[in-house]
């Protein structure tokens, strides 16, 4: 029998009370609960009041349930962001959103934290560049700010230092020359 979850007390009851007058049990209440196995909740088992299962005889077994979807769009969209989680956050709604939340505050550290350690590789790039030319970095940097060769940044720098050694060293030639130029 196909039953819809809203209905489903009112059609087992209309099933169970001819059942229980005939076996006297018209004073306990049936207690619906699921029985659960590989394939998930498809079937109801009706037990007593005192939770004794009722005996075969006795015992309503209610087959293929409706399956409950999706409670709404949102949960949806959540569920979809969460899908690589570990756990039952890429499950279950209340655990992915709580997952999702703090995904997102790693993501808008992590934008910070990924343009610090580019930074940081560019400036060791310079320095290993520009200690092939007898400077330091810092020595280096320093003439660079003096030169007024400013159509450079370090992103640039740290490119021509390790695909194009011999234009980096034409740059460091160049801000080495309008340095010692000037007063």
């Amino acid at each position: 029998v196909v039953v819809k979850l809203k209905n489903i007390q009112i059609i087992v009851m209309s099933f169970l009370s001819p059942l229980l007058r005939r076996t006297n049990m018209c004073t306990m209440m049936p207690i619906i609960t699921p029985a659960y196995h590989r394939g998930g909740l498809n079937r109801l088992v009706l037990f007593s009041r005192n939770n004794m299962l009722l005996d075969q005889k006795q015992q309503i077994t209610i087959t293929n349930l409706q399956s409950r979807g999706m409670a709404s769009k949102k949960h949806r969209a959540v569920l979809r962001q969460s899908k690589g989680f570990r756990g039952r956050a890429n499950r279950c709604f209340t655990l992915a959103i709580g997952r999702l939340e703090k995904s997102w505050q790693y993501a808008y550290r992590d934008r910070k934290v990924k343009k610090r350690d580019m930074r940081r590789l560019w400036i060791e790039r310079i320095n290993a560049g520009v200690r092939q030319h007898g400077l330091s970095y810092s020595v280096f940097m320093n003439k660079w700010r003096k030169s007024g060769v400013f159509d450079v940044d370090r992103k640039i720098m740290a490119d021509l230092a390790m695909n194009e050694p011999f234009s980096f060293k034409a740059l460091v030639d160049v801000i080495k020359m309008k340095t010692s130029a000037a007063p």
